[in-house]
């Protein structure tokens, strides 16, 4: 025996949980929610801010590089300028004029312009060149063994074009400026220098160190080289940055001549980093800042530890407190979780219901308790009408039981016009069968074959509409519309010829005999309904269509098939049928076109 509800699994567990449940519901959910609202809020202002963080530490980075530079390039253009007033003075020879006059060469201009270099503190000497007249010179301070690199064409080029040029060559930086033009100036000088990067490098920490705590600032000249880094050790000053994930962030293709700033997310090594990026178009540079996602989001993730905390506080809370509510309502729930398996199993006497209780719960009881008288009522009127219906079924088809049942087919004197199929089965020879056996035997064998032919015709969704002797009449589309009520009725005729060829052997084992029937099956127009009295009526189908029908019967040989021309028109395929044209029918003033079909033929 399987084992109850009860004893799978204990009642009182579970109404506990449900209890415990809707608490948390009521608790915790609330809570949950507006932990993750003020989360969720939080956590937008902190990636705001992280944002504007970003494009903080870049804007003054980008700001102390471009301030730099130009301290530099003023310094360079101050040199550049006492070069191109030495060069004019009149000692020099109008022919060597370059950037507006000679290059210098009396004491008095090279005593100028180391008066002008000295007062700048950038650097401690320049190389004053002009390519095209093969000139290149090296200025110091005085006592200073300071040198000057030479400068190459394409930052000659840039410095014409922006004004100044500064690349990175080493781990210094290169700095060249125009030397001023006269009017009758032959050719171009400009001024070279070497610039130390360590102050850049030194802005830039403290940017760092002020604004974002655990960020890598790195800065690039336009030959994508680093100028300065912050919290990068592998990279050194000089070396090509051009394959850092930061510069990625940049539009693909863009120049870093042009103004452009973007902050967003990337990945270094697997792990989220925030980012920004800022060129600086004047140079042609861009400097760069990321930090880890975790140290830049460290407040919102103590801020969700938090709210986690005084969630899982307030879902301890709600466990307490549901399980000690859910004790004080479980010894009555559990009682009508027992009345409730009484009414489950139907032993509606043993309950007791505890319908005294003047709250919800005695509410629910009395409810149950009306619910089993219910179920016993309606149990009962089921078993009546199984009952009903089974002894109905002796007597009356099946179709017209259930539509009698459900209320389909009035019990009223009185029919209705329908198209029917009818088909009569009779066993040939019965009467000399009859009278040679005895009536018992009869009776069984009749019973045998009106039992299987019942079967047959229910089978193929007729009615048996009555037993008229050794003879079975059955109708098709008379309890409900049925289109193919022809094809059903000569399937079950043929069915019933092949359900003889097989019990005919038990037939002659036992009864010494065997068993042919003819048939007759015609389809029209039919008054359906119940005929008879008040105290006793029969549904049946009644007209011309039956008679055809049953003298059809009449003339059928042994294992034939007779129907009329109607039911041949709605069924012409369903057996291999013989037109026997007219025949003369008892009763009848006109012939009838007749088919036929005998087992065996086809």
């Amino acid at each position: 025996m399987a084992p109850s509800n009860a004893e799978a699994t204990p009642r009182g567990v579970s109404i506990r949980i449900k209890v415990v449940a809707t608490l948390l519901l009521l608790a915790v959910v609330p809570a949950a929610v507006v932990s993750v609202l003020l989360s969720r809020q939080y956590r937008d202002s902190v990636y705001l801010l992280e944002a504007q963080h970003q494009e903080a530490v870049v804007a003054e980075a980008s700001a102390k590089v471009i301030e730099r530079v130009r301290r530099l390039e003023d310094d360079a253009k101050a040199v550049a300028q006492a070069l191109a007033l030495a060069a004019a003075q009149p000692s020099v020879a109008p022919s060597e004029a370059v950037g507006g006059a000679a290059a210098p060469s009396t004491a008095d201009g090279l005593d100028g312009v180391r008066a002008v270099l000295a007062t700048r503190q950038s650097f401690d000497a320049v190389r004053f060149e002009v390519p095209s007249a093969r000139i290149s010179t090296v200025l110091s301070k005085e006592k200073s063994p300071a040198a000057a690199p030479e400068s190459d064409a394409a930052l000659r080029k840039q410095a014409d074009e922006r004004g100044v040029a500064f690349v990175v060559r080493g781990d210094r930086g290169l700095l060249v400026v125009p030397v001023p033009r006269a009017p009758n100036a032959k050719a171009s000088g400009y001024v070279t220098t070497q610039v130390d990067l360590s102050p850049l490098q030194a802005e830039l920490t403290k940017i760092a160190l002020r604004r974002l705590e655990g960020a890598r600032i790195v800065l690039a000249d336009s030959q994508r080289r680093a100028v300065a880094t912050v919290a990068l050790p592998d990279v050194a000053v000089g070396s090509d940055v051009s394959r850092l994930p930061i510069w990625s962030r940049l539009p693909e293709g863009a120049p870093w001549t042009a103004e452009i700033g973007v902050v967003g997310e990337m990945s270094l090594d697997g792990e989220p980093q925030i980012a920004a990026v800022r060129t600086i178009s004047e140079l042609g540079w861009a400097v760069g800042s990321y930090r880890s996602a975790a140290v830049a989001y460290r407040t919102l993730d103590e801020l969700e530890r938090v709210l986690l905390l005084a969630s899982l506080a307030a879902l301890l809370g709600a466990l307490v407190f549901g399980f000690l509510l859910s004790s004080a309502l479980t010894r009555p729930v559990l009682a009508l979780a027992k009345q409730a398996d009484l009414i489950g199993g139907r032993k509606y006497a043993e309950l007791e219901l505890p319908v005294r209780r003047g709250d919800e719960l005695g509410e629910l009881a009395r409810s149950m308790g009306q619910m089993a008288r219910d179920l016993q009522t309606g149990e009962e009127e089921l078993k009546r009408e199984a009952q009903v219906r089974g002894d109905l079924s002796r007597f009356l088809s099946r179709e017209l039981v259930d539509a009698v049942v459900n209320g389909k087919q009035s019990l009223s004197l009185g029919g209705r016009r329908a198209e029917v199929t009818v088909l009569f089965a009779d066993v040939v020879a019965f009467t000399p069968m009859a009278e040679s056996r005895d009536a018992e035997q009869v009776v069984t064998l009749l019973n045998e074959l009106f039992t299987m032919l019942s079967e047959i015709v229910f089978r193929h969704g007729g009615m048996v509409d009555k037993f008229i002797g050794d003879c079975i009449m059955a109708v098709w589309g008379a309890t409900e519309e049925c289109p193919d009520h022809a094809e059903r009725a000569l399937r079950a005729a043929e069915d019933m010829l092949r359900f003889l060829e097989t019990t005919n052997e038990d037939w002659r084992g036992r009864f010494d005999l065997e068993i042919r029937l003819g048939i007759g099956v015609n389809s029209g127009e039919a008054i359906v309904g119940n005929v008879g009295s008040d105290k006793r009526m029969e549904f049946t189908v009644v007209g011309d269509v039956v008679n055809v029908a049953a003298r059809l019967e009449a003339i059928a040989r042994p294992n034939q098939v007779l129907l009329g021309e109607r039911t041949q028109q709605l069924a012409p395929e369903v057996l291999p049928l013989t037109d026997l044209g007219a025949h003369e029918l008892t009763g009848r003033q006109n012939q009838a076109r007749v088919f036929g079909y005998t087992l065996g033929d086809d």
